[in-house]
């Protein structure tokens, strides 16, 4: 797979249907506690920060580029010109998402 520019993790972490996605999932999983999002996240309020103060994070998971850049370069047949990649769960699917926000909000281990 090619390599993820740092043009496509803008692209991605600008694009409000992938904050919108991410919003998503980041409260799910807080609110199933699964996730800990530090001292300064983990309530209602500051789950949407938390997103929002971490988007290149998140934008920048392994892959997440080239399949932006993928989608863009081929958009499916059917799409109109205004194709929007972050509203494409084909592109950037939920189950990367999901692995995403649990890997960047996994609980630190417990010093040994």
């Amino acid at each position: 797979m090619a390599e993820d520019t740092y043009l496509s993790i803008s692209q991605i972490a600008n694009d409000e249907f992938m904050t919108q996605r991410l919003n998503a999932a980041t409260t799910q999983q807080w609110h199933l506690g699964t996730i800990d999002l530090g001292q300064n996240g983990n309530n209602s309020f500051n789950v949407l920060q938390w997103v929002t103060d971490n988007r290149y994070l998140w934008a920048s998971s392994p892959g997440w580029g080239a399949a932006w850049d993928y989608s863009l370069a081929a958009p499916p047949p059917e799409t109109e010109p205004d194709y929007e990649p972050g509203k494409d769960p084909g592109v950037i699917t939920d189950g990367m998402i999901l692995s995403t926000v649990q890997a960047l909000g996994a609980p630190a281990a417990a010093p040994v």
